[in-house]
C-alpha cells in the first residue's frame, strides 16, 4: 500500500475519531486562507471540514462584498521567511474599516493558524500588530509544522523524504489539537518560535521583503515541455503562457508554486534553484466533507 493511500486512511479515521471529542456546536465562521504549494490549503480545508467553516481564498476575495460571520474569523497562511506574507498584510489593510468595526462591536473572535517549515519566530507579533492597526485584538494564534518548500536562497532546500513523511504524519494530530482549541475558544499563542526569533523576524524578514521577491528572476529552461502547469497553479494569475512557454508578470508573491509543480524541473529562479528539490502537498484531494 502506498504512503499516500495509507496516510489518507489514517486521516479519515482520525477525522471520525475527532468528532467524538470536539464540541459539536456548528459555528458560522469565515476562514481566510492563502497557500502556494498546498500546506496551508490542507490545514484550512481540514479545519473547515472539522468545524464547518466558510473557506475564502484570499487572492479571490472581493473585500467590498464581505458579509460579517456570526462567531469567528480565522486566518490560515504560511510563514514567509519568519514573517507574515506581504499578501496577507495587504489583504487586512484592504478590508474596509466598517467591516472591522462591526466585527469588534459584535465580539467576533479573530484567530490565526500559521504553517511553517520549522518555526514562526515573531510572526505572531506581526499578525497581532497588523490586526491591532485595524482595531482588532486577536484571540489565538497557532502554528503547524509542515514540509519545507523554500529554495530561493543558498542553504535552503526542501526536506528529505524521511523528514517530509514525518512532518505529514505528525501534522494531522496537531490540526486536531487546534480544532479542539478553536471549538473551545481558547485564548492562546501556541506556536514554535525557534531560536533567536528577534533576529529572524526583525532582520531577515525585511531583507526578504526587499530582496526576496523579484519576478524578473523567474525563467524557463530548454527542458520546458509547454504543459502550462506553472500558469494554472499560480494563485496570483501571474504566470501566463506565451508562445507555448511561461511568462511571469509583476504580481509574484514568492509562493514558489510554479517552481514546485513543474514536472521536468524547467522553472528556475536565477541560478538559486539549480539542483534544489521540489515539494507539493501530496494529498490535496484527500478531504472529508463537512
Amino acid at each position: 500500500m502506498s504512503f499516500g493511500i495509507l496516510f489518507g486512511i489514517i486521516i479519515r479515521f482520525t477525522y471520525s475519531a475527532a468528532y467524538l471529542y470536539i464540541d459539536q456546536t456548528v459555528f458560522t465562521i469565515m476562514l481566510f486562507y492563502f497557500s502556494g504549494t498546498g500546506n496551508s490549503t490542507f490545514v484550512a480545508t481540514t479545519l473547515s471540514n472539522l468545524l464547518g467553516l466558510k473557506l475564502l481564498f484570499i487572492p479571490e476575495v472581493n473585500v467590498d462584498e464581505l458579509d460579517l460571520p456570526e462567531k469567528r474569523i480565522l486566518f490560515v497562511f504560511p510563514v514567509y521567511s519568519w514573517g507574515v506574507p506581504p499578501l496577507v498584510t495587504d489583504f487586512i489593510k484592504r478590508i474596509p474599516p466598517i467591516f472591522w468595526e462591526r466585527a469588534k462591536d459584535a465580539g467576533i473572535s479573530i484567530d490565526c493558524v500559521m504553517t511553517c517549515g520549522d518555526e514562526v519566530a515573531l510572526a505572531p507579533e506581526m499578525i497581532t500588530k497588523n490586526l491591532r492597526k485595524v482595531g482588532i485584538t486577536i484571540n489565538s494564534i497557532w502554528s503547524v509544522i509542515m514540509p519545507n518548500n523554500y529554495v530561493l536562497l543558498p542553504g535552503f532546500d526542501v526536506d528529505s523524504q524521511e523528514v517530509e513523511k514525518r512532518k505529514l504524519s505528525e501534522c494531522e494530530k496537531r490540526i486536531l489539537e487546534i480544532a479542539q482549541g478553536l471549538s473551545q475558544f481558547q485564548r492562546t499563542v501556541d506556536v514554535v518560535r525557534g531560536s533567536i526569533p528577534w533576529l529572524k523576524t526583525k532582520i531577515v524578514f525585511p531583507l526578504f521583503k526587499r530582496w526576496g521577491i523579484f519576478p524578473q528572476k523567474w525563467h524557463f529552461t530548454a527542458s520546458c515541455i509547454s504543459c502550462g502547469k506553472c500558469a494554472s497553479i499560480c494563485p496570483m494569475l501571474n504566470v501566463t503562457m506565451q508562445d507555448g512557454h511561461p511568462k511571469w508578470g509583476s504580481r509574484c508573491c514568492s509562493c514558489l508554486a510554479c517552481y514546485h509543480v513543474c514536472p521536468v524541473h524547467a522553472v528556475e529562479y536565477s541560478n538559486f534553484t539549480k539542483k534544489k528539490g521540489q515539494y507539493l502537498f501530496p494529498l490535496k484531494k484527500i478531504f472529508v466533507s463537512a
